[in-house]
């Protein structure tokens, strides 16, 4: 007997071959399928794929949705982004509000470049991901990121604060620490970053920071002792 993911599978699978047929562009690899108006064959292969979906999971489309965002993350860790999108496109069309398509759509997105499209996505994950410290980190990241490359005073502040409020609830995610660095690296404060990067050093299990950015600090300021790190 099937179990309900493994139907649910099936319906992936179908919907995403008329999708494949009936689309005049590839739609499918663009977040929310690019927001443009469908040809009357793509609603009909969006309904039926929902008709499908439905069928087997009883009309749980927020659950569906769910199961399909995991299955697109687990594309994402294959890098297999084409697929990844498919997946994340169709939980979205189960419900508009899921977290984890919107957050993978703006992986997707930010790894193309599309850093400030990247950003919206995020903003409106958000809400639903409050309190998952890998969104909360990547989203500080995102928001930093955008900030320096449009010198955005209020986003680089906004950053800054989102880092310092993960360190306060999370103060061993590496990832966090280093992010922070950067941007106190491009703030001109130094000091600061290496105070982050020798955090981050410390932490349980820390993996190596990103070789270039540690030689990019040091070549603004040599690597303080081990007995300058201060408390925060």
């Amino acid at each position: 007997m099937k179990t309900p993911f493994t139907s649910l599978l099936l319906a992936l699978i179908l919907g995403a071959a008329l999708h494949q047929t009936v689309a005049a562009q590839n739609i499918n690899l663009e977040p929310k399928y690019g927001l443009v108006a469908k040809t009357e064959q793509q609603q009909a292969a969006d309904q039926h794929f929902l008709d499908e979906v439905d069928r087997q999971t009883g009309g749980d489309r927020a659950k569906a949705a769910e199961q399909v965002a995991l299955l697109g993350w687990s594309f994402v860790r294959k890098n297999a982004p084409q697929d990844a999108m498919r997946r994340f496109n169709q939980a979205w069309l189960l419900d508009h509000s899921n977290g984890l398509a919107l957050w993978g759509m703006a992986v997707m997105e930010s790894a193309k470049g599309k850093r400030p499209e990247a950003l919206k996505l995020m903003a409106e994950a958000e809400p639903k991901l409050r309190g998952n410290v890998d969104f909360e980190v990547d989203y500080a990241k995102a928001v930093s990121v955008v900030g320096l490359q449009t010198k955005d005073k209020a986003l680089l502040a906004d950053a800054a604060k989102r880092f310092d409020a993960i360190y306060q609830q999370h103060p061993d995610h590496a990832a966090n620490l280093q992010n922070w660095a950067i941007l106190l690296y491009y703030a001109g404060d130094y000091g600061g970053a290496w105070n982050k990067i020798q955090l981050a050093e410390r932490t349980p299990g820390a993996v190596p920071m990103d070789s270039r950015f540690i030689a990019a600090l040091e070549a603004k300021m040599a690597r303080p002792g081990a007995n300058a790190i201060s408390g925060m």
